[in-house]
């Protein structure tokens, strides 16, 4: 018995040691484990069975990790977007690079607290892409290591958009009685440098009458009062009321003559009042549901409903004015669109002529699945409704477009690139 202390002693030492390296084991592996997860980059996972991108950031630019950069470049597919080759953006690019030739190189294209950009930046980006587009068929992760990837922590609302083809008539007759009006010799815009009181209203228009200055004409007085008509300021005419008032929020349209020729309606002016959704506006009035605004059932119900029509079209007071011309529609650049590739941004997140990469899913057609555009996009469009961390992706040219168009509203992941050598500068 007094022999066997020892070896008892001894086996009671090696179990007290064995359990406390098991607790430090354990304790060494947790925050070993927490320590990778904080250093972990931050990267985009695409997870098609939970697709939803949930960001809770705020409107801020935070710069990408060189590795996670690149990652993002070797997702982007450019034949999501309809193209065979990285090439077949080439001129699309020289159309941004022409819009921000036409600014001044050192002026500030995006000024923010945590980001600003010089138009020279802007343009020596564009110029660096299109140099670098024939290599990116075979190496996309370039872009990660020749641009800086600024996501926004936000994220972004897309939404789609698409340029109708509407039936209409350069001359009044028939059912074409609804005009398309040019931009009146009265409106007028507030110049630089002028000393009356100017409210940000009435610098964008304004009308002098008796002497006075005031707001110009709001939809009311133009579409119910016809405060315009008989002043040969028609352009076309459309036989579609509703139509006509959402090429007005689309900023454009084209028009198929009787005669199956095509023309361009182009946005050339506004009278400068507030713009408000007709969803909106009729949820806002008890007429439709939340569950009930789809432009479809908007449409059904004004057409059914033409005595109360034009004056629920009213409480929209912002009014845009044409031109018809013979080319393609135009973006805020003055530059035609391209499907699947132009973006209508607000110019003081992501300015006019940036380079944008995201990623959604569009339905091509009633019925059919969702599809993954992993994409590259260029900021070529403005809209009023667009504000803040909010995109307009252009589908394209044709009622063929309007179902895609009309359903896809989703939150997605955007990042802005600037090439390191602009950054340089």
């Amino acid at each position: 018995m007094i022999k066997s202390t020892p070896f008892i002693k001894t086996l009671l030492v090696v179990c007290v040691l064995s359990f406390l390296a098991c607790g430090c084991a354990t304790k060494i592996s947790s925050v070993g484990k927490i320590k990778y997860s904080n250093t972990k980059p931050k990267t985009w996972k695409s997870k098609r069975a939970k697709d939803d991108f949930v960001a809770s950031g705020p409107v801020k630019y935070s710069l990408l990790p060189s590795s996670s950069s690149e990652l993002a470049a070797r997702r982007i597919d450019i034949r999501s977007q309809g193209m065979r080759s990285w090439k077949q953006l080439g001129p699309q690019i020289r159309r941004s690079i022409e819009y921000a030739r036409r600014n001044p190189s050192g002026a500030l294209a995006l000024k923010r607290n945590e980001l600003r950009l010089t138009w020279g930046q802007v343009r020596k980006s564009l110029e660096d892409l299109e140099r670098l587009l024939p290599r990116l068929d075979k190496n996309p992760e370039l872009l990660g290591k020749y641009f800086v990837w600024y996501e926004l922590q936000s994220g972004a609302e897309m939404t789609g958009y698409y340029t109708p083809v509407i039936d209409a008539s350069l001359t009044k007759t028939g059912k074409y009685k609804y005009p398309v009006y040019r931009v009146p010799p009265d409106l007028r815009k507030a110049r630089p440098g002028q000393t009356h009181p100017w409210s940000e209203q009435l610098r964008k228009a304004y009308r002098v009458e008796n002497g006075k200055i005031l707001p110009y004409h709001s939809r009311r007085d133009i579409d119910v009062k016809n405060v315009l008509s008989g002043r040969g300021l028609e352009v076309a005419w459309l036989k579609d009321a509703v139509d006509l008032f959402y090429m007005h929020v689309q900023g454009g349209g084209v028009l198929r003559l009787p005669d199956g020729r095509l023309r361009t309606a182009v946005f050339s002016g506004t009278n400068g009042l507030s713009f408000e959704g007709l969803g909106q506006i009729m949820l806002n009035k008890g007429i439709l549901k939340r569950s009930q605004l789809s432009r479809a059932k908007i449409k059904n119900y004004l057409l059914s409903h033409p005595d109360q029509m034009w004056e629920i079209m009213a409480a929209n007071e912002s009014y845009i004015f044409f031109k018809i011309t013979r080319g393609e529609p135009l973006g805020a650049t003055g530059k035609p669109l391209r499907s699947m590739v132009s973006l209508a941004s607000d110019p003081k997140l992501i300015p006019l002529g940036s380079i944008v990469s995201f990623r959604t899913d569009i339905y091509p057609k009633e019925g059919q699945p969702s599809r993954r555009v992993n994409g590259l996009g260029l900021a070529q469009d403005t809209g009023k409704a667009i504000r803040g961390a909010r995109l307009d992706y252009y589908i394209g040219t044709g009622n063929e477009f309007k179902y895609t168009a009309h359903h896809l509203k989703k939150k997605i992941p955007v990042s802005l690139l600037i090439s390191r050598a602009a950054l340089r500068r």
